[in-house]
């Protein structure tokens, strides 16, 4: 099975896999929300004061509170909340005095009434004027059955938040570790980049985030908005990238605006002129400019090819993200001042189409590689003894016409012709084989060795090698001899000569290789002497 076709099982397993547990968990929490009601329920202050413009105060009765059990539970939206039980102050969320113009943002309250009380205030203080008049709806219940029941029924869209953060993160760290050997794209970190930053993004604006990060909400709001500042720049360079967009000056001038964006909020926000979520109507502009730049590019460069098929999936996801973001900015300016699932779930699904693209990218760029790695072999590797071949010698002889210290060995096999001729080629085979495997193992380490004939072969000791020439040809002889005498059909027999290159006298690297053969001729003659006296 070719490596494509394993990838892309792995992968739609576990889309597969994750899609089925979204399903249960989506399921099982809509079960648990249909009983909820049984521990936890509404209710209506006593008194309701409008103090003036940004200032509400409830009146609760103590011990109706109490008749529901021991909690009152709220939600608000960038509201200062002080609870008084009778005129002691028992629960407070406000404005961080060290972060100016930083909103408490936005919380769910959960106030344990102590016993005793008769007289339950709830004193709220808009902190923007765009949410002066949200309504607030009050809950009674037990504190740990109300606490779990919300997380539970959040598990669904912080299932979806965390396969992001892990799907980005995934892929920057496999940008990281395969960039070099495989010469990959920035699509891929791009893309990791984004999906990243929209994780993290959509985490704080779930219920799960809004309960376990109570303590650390500041933190939250600045995570939050810069993510959503720096998804814009690496979602215009993904796209970019991954279909290779000619575009002079568009792209980089949205994402230079990005960061200028971010730069300026930054400073607004650290010197209290204002804050992130005062600002966030620019952001909103920039990632609409940025959706609809990538729309228009995207449709132009469909046009133009008219072939590539996947671009009509990603342009129906480009679609399907539009309307999701226009539902969420509705429901954001003209409902709650918060984001909705609508966003959540259209980056969700968009995400998803240029996952399974870049995978196909990935995989595409792991069959090019292997068949450029074959064919890097097929040019300079001998497929029978898988040495370096006469093309990767002649290459390094171009490069190297005079090296400064370099070491010839010239090699050749004694008697080929005679084993073709007399046991066939099948043997002649093995007995280049078996003597350049011999060759390898004693100079492998030395230099590096090549076959540039057909009983022909050569060492190339390259530098300042300290090896004992004389030691590894006994090393050699030794081992050949050692092979000999376990098969006795075919003998090996090996001549060599070497010559080290002497700039005085050698005008070029084949000066050094001529009197390394004559060197292994005079050896050649010197075995067939020593076998006709025996």
């Amino acid at each position: 099975m070719k490596v494509k076709e394993i990838l892309s099982r792995i992968f739609y397993i576990i889309v597969a896999v994750c899609v089925l547990l979204h399903v249960v968990i989506l399921s099982l929490s809509f079960f648990d929300n249909n009983q909820q009601e049984k521990y936890c329920r509404s209710i209506i202050p006593d008194r309701e004061y409008q103090t003036d413009e940004d200032n509400r105060r409830f009146v609760f009765s103590a011990q109706e509170i109490k008749d529901g059990e021991d909690c009152l539970r709220f939600y608000t939206a960038h509201m200062e909340v002080s609870v008084y039980a009778d005129d002691t102050l028992i629960y407070h969320v406000g404005q961080q005095q060290t972060m100016p113009k930083v909103s408490p943002g936005v919380v769910w309250n959960y106030v344990g009434i102590p016993s005793g009380a008769e007289q339950i205030q709830v004193m709220i203080r808009a902190v923007y004027p765009e949410v002066r008049q949200k309504q607030i709806d009050f809950s009674i219940g037990e504190y740990s059955q109300m606490y779990s029941g919300m997380l539970y029924r959040s598990m669904p869209v912080s299932f979806i938040c965390l396969l992001e953060i892990l799907l980005g993160f995934a892929m920057v760290l496999w940008w990281l570790i395969a960039r070099t050997r495989m010469q990959m794209k920035q699509t891929m970190l791009h893309f990791g980049i984004f999906s990243f930053m929209t994780g993290i993004w959509a985490l704080n604006q779930t219920d799960a985030a809004l309960l376990i990060l109570f303590p650390v909400r500041v933190e939250s709001v600045f995570v939050s908005a810069i993510a959503l500042i720096l998804m814009v720049p690496s979602f215009v360079w993904f796209t970019k990238g991954f279909f290779d967009i000619e575009d002079k000056w568009g792209s980089d001038i949205i994402c230079t605006l990005a960061y200028l964006d971010l730069a300026v909020q930054l400073i607004l926000q650290l010197t209290g002129i204002c804050g992130f979520r005062q600002m966030y109507t620019v952001t909103h502009v920039l990632l609409g400019i940025a959706l609809l730049y990538t729309i228009v590019m995207l449709i132009s460069e469909y046009k133009k090819t008219k072939v590539q098929r996947h671009l009509r999936y990603v342009v129906i996801g480009g679609f399907i993200l539009l309307g999701t973001l226009a539902a969420d900015l509705l429901h954001f300016y003209y409902g709650s001042f918060q984001t909705s699932l609508y966003g959540m779930y259209g980056v969700f699904i968009y995400i998803c189409i240029f996952a399974v693209e870049v995978c196909g990218q990935v995989v595409e760029q792991v069959d090019a590689g292997r068949k450029l790695q074959i064919y890097e072999e097929l040019a300079t590797k001998d497929m029978l003894t898988k040495l370096y071949n006469r093309n990767a010698y002649d290459e390094w002889i171009k490069v190297n016409r005079r090296p400064e210290k370099a070491k010839i060995v010239i090699f050749d096999l004694n008697n080929l012709k005679q084993c073709n001729d007399t046991m066939g080629h099948a043997a002649g085979d093995a007995y280049i084989q078996n003597a350049a495997g011999i060759i390898l193992h004693v100079f492998g380490n030395c230099g590096n060795c090549y076959r540039i004939g057909g009983d022909e072969f050569c060492v190339v000791i390259q530098g300042n090698d300290p090896s004992d020439m004389e030691e590894l040809f006994r090393q050699m002889r030794q081992e050949q001899d050692e092979f000999n005498a376990k098969n006795a059909i075919p003998q090996i027999q090996i001549a060599y000569g070497y010559a080290e290159f002497a700039p005085e006298t050698d005008r070029d690297i084949e000066d050094t290789r001529s009197r390394a053969d004559d060197k292994m001729y005079q050896k050649k003659r010197e075995i067939k002497e020593g076998l006709k006296k025996k």
